[in-house]
């Protein structure tokens, strides 16, 4: 896989994520750097993957007990050609946080600073497990 970007959304804020009519799909969008508007598509397992490496980064101490109550989605087809279906998750020098997806062979990139970062995770454990992990009480989240 290349890490080349070919759409860089830059730091990144007032990010979103909702659940696809059907619920096969997750949508993820926000504003970029120059102020434009940007929406990705990811597979269910694109997203999870997601929130896993979110909270492996953001909740270091509590990352294995919480990843650990949660079902994951299986893999689907790498050829769709609008679906991101790979994502990772690096933490920067900077604290900053950098998302690559993969869409085929189209790579995109975000930038996300400690405060989105969490924004993010927490509107991605809402669409991806909106009963709290596996019917858990919401009370055991990490803070």
């Amino acid at each position: 896989m290349s890490h080349q970007p070919t759409s860089s959304y830059g730091l990144s804020n007032s990010l979103f994520v909702s659940r696809k009519a059907g619920g096969e799909s997750i949508v993820i969008g926000g504003i970029a750097e120059d102020a434009s508007r940007w929406t990705r598509v990811l597979t269910q397992r694109a997203a999870q993957m997601l929130w896993f490496n979110l909270t492996q980064l953001l909740f270091p101490d509590k990352s294995d007990m919480v990843t650990a109550m949660v079902m994951t989605a299986p893999l689907r087809s790498t050829d769709l050609p609008t679906i991101t279906t790979h994502v990772t998750v690096d933490k920067l020098d900077n604290g900053n946080y950098e998302v690559t997806g993969w869409v085929g062979n189209h790579v995109w990139l975000l930038l996300l600073d400690q405060i989105e970062a969490r924004r993010f995770w927490t509107a991605l454990d809402i669409a991806l497990y909106p009963v709290g992990w596996q019917g858990q009480s919401s009370n055991t989240k990490p803070s």
